[in-house]
This record gives C-alpha cells, structure tokens and sequence, in this order.
C-alpha cells in the first residue's frame, strides 16, 4: 500500500491493512513519512520519505519527483504482488511500480478527487491529468461512496464498477470517556458534538449560529482545529455570546473515541454543498455516530441523505442555513430518548460496521491474487 502520509493517522488505511493483514495477506505500507513502529497491528511499514535535504535544496515540483522515485525504489526492495495506491498523489509511483515488478494496481480514491476545490488550480488540473491516464489502467477501483463509485465509472468508461467500501467504523464503545464531566455539565443536559477536526468548510460556523438560537444547549467540538481555524472558530463563538455553552476540546485517541461520542445526544456533520466532492461523500464522523448509537444531524445533500433516509437515524438540513439546523438540531433533541430512534440505530450499527463492510475488500483481494505464506522477495521486519 502506498500513502502520501503516515498511516498513524488514517483509520481507513489502517482498517483496510489491518484486515487483508488477518486474511493472510504480506502487507507492507510504504509510507511518506518517518516511522518509529515497524509493524503495526500485523502489517509492516516502510518509509519513502526522500532525505530532508532534498526538501530543503529541491523546488517543491522537483522534490514531488524524488518522492515518486523513492516510492518506486521501495516497490521494487518489496516486489509486491498487488499494488494499492491510496488517492491521487499516490497514482504516479503506483503505475510506474507496478510496471516495474508485475504487479496488479488498485486505485482508493478516498475522494472525488476531481470534485475538490484545490488551492492550486494548476494541482487540480494535474490530478485531473493522472486520473485521466492511469484509472483506466488499473486492475480496480476501490472508492467510498456509490456516488463517487459511479462518477468514476461514467468519467473514465471503466470495464469494471468500482468496488464501494466505505469508511465505517472498526470501534467498539469501551467504558466511560467522562466528556460530560470534563464538560462538568449532567446527564440531562442537552449535548450537541461535532467530532473531528474543525475546518473551513466543514459548516461549524453554521453551528455555532444554530446553537446560538437554542436555550441550554451545549456544544464541543471534539479534535485538533485545522491550523489557523482554532482561533476563527473561537472568534464566532465570542462574537455570539455563547463562550460558556461552547466547547473546543483536542482529538482523543481511537480507542476512547467512541465513548466519547456516545455520551453525546446529537452528532453532527455539515459538510457545505461548495463542490462535488461534498455531495457524493459519506463522511467518516458518520459512521462513528451510528457506531456509538448517537442520532445524527447532517447535511441535505445526495449521499448522506439517502444513508440517514434509510436507516431512519436522523434528519438533514440545509447546510448553509442556521436556522434550519437549529430546527432540525431541536428535533433530534426531543427524540433522544426515543426507543423506536434507538431501534434504527442499532440496526444501522450492526449492518454499517467493519467486519461486514471489508468483505468487499476481502473478496477483491481474493480474486486478484490468492493469500500466501510469504512474499516473493520480502521478508517482514522482525
């Protein structure tokens, strides 16, 4: 497996290697970061991080391409019988590594990736570009979304649809996080969360003026703002009156993830409807709210609608509307104790879990490439 980051901090990479690991599969994740664990929940890692000297003397174009080839230098020491590119950036050194050592390519797009606002429109055409040439390359596609799924299919006229594994949980809640006593507010007090790291985009500003126009309503934010937004995010709430119903807390590790989150009432996801991407996606959060048996509040738009309609596990609303989500935000709320809500839920998390969902993973695997003892020329660190 390739990523453009360390896999410390993608669950889905983790999930998905960790699974293929326990089926007999040699898993190696080659990485572009440091790394200080050489194995990890039964797969092994690598680093393909260029030296930094390279960063600090190379134009960043430049050092894009020492980065590919140390990538490619890593394929070839593992000689891989499959090779799995996760999103975009990793594309590159996965067709030239796969050419290299015979290998089969699969592309995870964890996005649409053609749908983001990019920064740089010039990065944005190049992703455009390496999709264009190498998707239809590739033995299959795995994506996140059966929206996505089929605007990969339709772009890039693909034999085969793409194979829809999506990011559900792998947590179990385990005992008690205690949010509401660091929040030194009661059982009976209405909580709202937000989890993950807040972000441009994200719509919390949104929720911060729904929140402003219900009584007694408490909300945080669970997880490490994204750099800059901490102190935006904070602004709005001063600017609101609301200092003392609002909470910013940082990320907390996995395994208390979920507990934190059932002690919430309402968990909310408001991705803004600013591209395409947003709207085909079904985001992690997601899942984890209905893994912790919490009622969900989310964004009107096509993929998440369609999952909460579904289920019957919460309600939508206009994202870009304050009063909207307040009015829905309010429903929620008076549905908490609901034990019929409570049902649906909990059949949602019994069929919205990982160990259903990596079958699809699981048979791909199966039929690209039958688990072995060992690898052909790689050998897993001791």
């Amino acid at each position: 497996m390739l990523l453009h980051k360390s896999v410390q901090f993608d669950s889905r990479v983790r999930r998905e290697a960790s699974s293929l690991a326990a089926a007999g599969h040699h898993v190696f994740v080659l990485e572009l970061a440091e790394v200080s664990e050489p194995v990890l929940e039964g797969f092994a890692r690598r680093s393909c991080l260029p030296p930094a000297r390279l960063k600090r003397w190379l134009p960043f174009h430049l050092y894009r391409i020492a980065f590919l080839l140390y990538f490619v230098r890593g394929l070839a020491r593992v000689r891989p019988d499959v090779v799995h590119a996760h999103d975009a950036a990793m594309l590159a050194p996965g067709l030239f590594g796969s050419w290299l050592t015979g290998a089969r390519l699969i592309y995870d797009s964890h996005e649409l990736a053609t749908g983001v606002p990019y920064r740089e429109r010039g990065w944005g055409w190049f992703v455009a570009m390496l999709e264009w040439i190498i998707v239809p390359r590739c033995d299959a596609v795995i994506t996140v979304s059966d929206g996505i799924a089929q605007r990969l299919a339709q772009r890039y006229r693909l034999r085969h649809a793409p194979i829809v594994v999506r990011n559900v949980s792998a947590l179990a809640p385990q005992g008690t996080d205690g949010l509401r006593r660091r929040l030194g507010i009661t059982e009976e007090e209405p909580l709202v969360l937000h989890q993950g790291a807040p972000a441009p985009a994200r719509g919390c500003d949104v929720l911060v003026d729904a929140v402003a126009l219900l009584d007694g309503v408490r909300l945080v934010f669970l997880g490490d703002p994204e750099p800059g937004y901490g102190a935006e995010l904070a602004a709005k709430v001063r600017e609101r009156g609301i200092v003392d119903r609002v909470s910013i807390l940082p990320s907390v590790p996995l395994d208390q993830l979920l507990a934190c989150t059932a002690e919430a009432d309402v968990g909310v996801t408001l991705l803004q409807d600013n591209c395409e991407n947003h709207r085909l996606a079904l985001p992690n959060k997601l899942f984890e709210y209905i893994a912790a048996g919490v009622p969900v509040v989310a964004s009107a738009l096509p993929e998440t609608s369609r999952l909460i309609g579904d289920y019957g596990i919460g309600w939508v609303a206009r994202p870009d509307d304050p009063a909207a989500v307040a009015q829905a935000l309010t429903v929620a709320l008076a549905h908490r104790d609901d034990p019929e809500l409570g049902r649906r839920i909990a059949r949602a998390a019994y069929e919205l879990r990982w160990p259903r969902e990596q079958q699809r993973l699981l048979d791909l695997y199966a039929a690209l490439v039958p688990p072995r003892r060992a690898p052909r020329h790689a050998r897993m660190p001791r």
